[in-house]
């Protein structure tokens, strides 16, 4: 099995926090030797028939429609100079950035078909509604591992990484998807419950599949009186001095709910770390 990345895709907000997630998929793409694509996550202005049929007539509704236009072309400033400023820095990586031309913010969930790995700021640091939708969306439907970054200061190098294992065929799919990412860990710890009905208690088959892919790895079993909580999870993070925190399941994964979106779909608090989300 192929475990280098060799085509990153950037999902760029037009914040602040935008340089810190170029600098991040661009070091990983001069140490993997991958090209890098960035996007520029766009606002979605709401469909003109239902603001027809809500009384945004006449000047109300030729203003709307403009000023969504300047908003998307101030992000589009941001987010292109934040390309530009950290490209410089890596003359020879190859990285294009793309304003897309329509107003899907699905449009990046489909161009992430063609990477290997999606990078992407956490939405709790990029508190805007289209912004989160887009997270989701990359995550439940682009068949790819998400990589959501944490502020800069809480940002790790990625030597030790956690990985959540439950015995099925979803943590299964998740633990190859991370492979990649997995492989230039120094450490790679698995996480789970001591279940007495599965015919392989504990990390021991995620365990063999790491070893088999020559992966550094160890295991760690929690009792079965021991729910793994976010809190219990977190603990264990800080414990390991942990940097990478890698969660499968599916979108409905009480985990990925979560450390990701948080209760009632909203996202959650600001991370400890970076997390690798697996739809």
């Amino acid at each position: 099995m192929n475990t280098a990345l060799k085509q990153l895709a950037v999902g760029l907000s037009g914040s602040h926090f935008d340089e810190m997630v170029m600098r991040l998929a661009m070091q990983l793409a001069e140490r993997s030797h991958a090209s890098v694509d960035a996007y520029l996550i766009r606002p979605v202005p709401d469909d003109p028939q239902l603001l027809l049929a809500s009384g945004f007539l006449g000047e109300t509704f030729k203003t709307f429609f403009q000023e969504a236009e300047k908003t998307i072309a101030a992000f589009d400033v941001t987010a292109r100079a934040s390309f530009d400023a950290v490209k410089s820095k890596f003359p020879d990586t190859k990285a294009r950035y793309h304003n897309p031309l329509k107003d899907l913010a699905r449009e990046f969930t489909t161009a992430v078909w063609s990477a290997d790995l999606a990078i992407m700021a956490h939405p709790a640091l990029v508190n805007l509604h289209y912004y989160k939708n887009a997270v989701l969306d990359t995550i439940a439907d682009s068949a790819r591992p998400v990589l959501l970054l944490p502020e800069e200061k809480r940002l790790g190098d990625f030597k030790h990484v956690l990985v959540l294992w439950r015995a099925d065929t979803h943590h299964a799919q998740a633990l190859s998807a991370a492979l990649p990412m997995l492989a230039l860990a120094d450490q790679v710890t698995i996480v789970s419950r001591d279940d007495e009905e599965s015919l392989h208690p504990g990390g021991a088959v995620a365990m063999q599949y790491l070893t088999a892919h020559d992966i550094n790895a160890q295991t760690v079993t929690v009792d079965t009186d021991t729910r793994l909580t976010p809190k219990v999870i977190e603990a264990l993070c800080d414990e390991r001095d942990i940097s990478l925190l890698v969660i499968g399941g599916g979108l409905q994964s009480d985990l990925i709910d979560s450390f990701v979106t948080g209760i009632g779909r909203r996202a959650s608090k600001k991370p400890n770390r970076a997390l690798l989300a697996i739809g």
